[in-house]
């Protein structure tokens, strides 16, 4: 995972990836105002909206940064060095037009992220010290903004996204069914299809199994949640099989 700067070509990368990403969208729709204030009115049932266009598509993470995990040829005695250039993102270090703004930035990890944006918020959390008050480890926590994009379009994220993943048409009946063996041990009162034979009683499934029934499914590790939610099912690691295959759209 790194940060890629459009402009010059820099790239800072993570220590470590995130165990978690947040991705969070607000639509362009606010409350309908005039002079007064708020529309409204009593024989509504809603408030009337204004469509502004636009939006805002945010990421959210937590990265974890230590002197011990840094490359030996780094010499690295103080975290900071590692996380400053992550820091610096979040500055206004660019100018264009003669105003000063923070740079734009690519997010990437592999082939799954590549969103253009800007990195709007930065905090960091130290927690171990060296005898001279150097900090040895960083929780950092960033928020990331998309910019620039239609996600619809060529080159788009979801556009990328459709081009390596097949579409799943989760309103179809299902065309196949796969059945789930687990490590063949069974629990009471694990959450998952409701309604079956046996109730209270599920295979307990590996986190590698999920991208093998994934794979069978749809040729693809990735779409395990997709097979999930097509059944109805809450609990990842504890479920009664078989489960119901969609059918993968062909024209896109």
């Amino acid at each position: 995972m790194a940060f890629l700067i459009e402009d010059t070509g820099e790239h800072f990368g993570a220590l470590l990836n995130p165990e978690t990403v947040l991705m969070s969208r607000t639509a362009g729709v606010e409350p309908h105002r005039s002079g007064g204030g708020r529309l409204a009115g009593a024989a509504l049932a809603d408030d009337p909206l204004l469509f502004t266009g636009g939006g805002h598509t945010e990421l959210r993470m937590d990265l974890v940064f230590d002197v011990d995990l840094a490359p030996a040829q780094l010499h690295v005695v103080d975290v900071r060095q590692m996380t400053r250039p992550i820091w610096s993102l979040a500055e206004n270090s660019t100018e264009i037009e003669q105003q000063r703004r923070p740079p734009c930035v690519r997010f990437v990890w592999g082939r799954a992220w590549n969103v253009p944006g800007v990195v709007t918020e930065v905090a960091e959390r130290f927690d171990r010290f060296a005898p001279d008050g150097s900090p040895l480890r960083s929780w950092m926590r960033l928020v990331f903004v998309r910019v620039g994009q239609n996600p619809d379009e060529e080159h788009g994220e979801n556009y990328e996204l459709a081009q390596r993943l097949p579409l799943v048409d989760l309103t179809a009946p299902p065309v196949d069914a796969l059945e789930v063996v687990g490590d063949g041990s069974r629990d009471e009162g694990l959450l998952g299809t409701a309604g079956g034979e046996g109730a209270g009683a599920f295979t307990r499934v590996p986190p590698v199994e999920l991208g093998m029934l994934s794979w069978r499914a749809f040729g693809t590790p990735l779409q395990w949640k997709l097979l999930l939610g097509y059944n109805n099912i809450d609990n990842p690691f504890g479920f009664a099989g078989p489960l119901a295959v969609p059918p993968v759209i062909e024209d896109r």
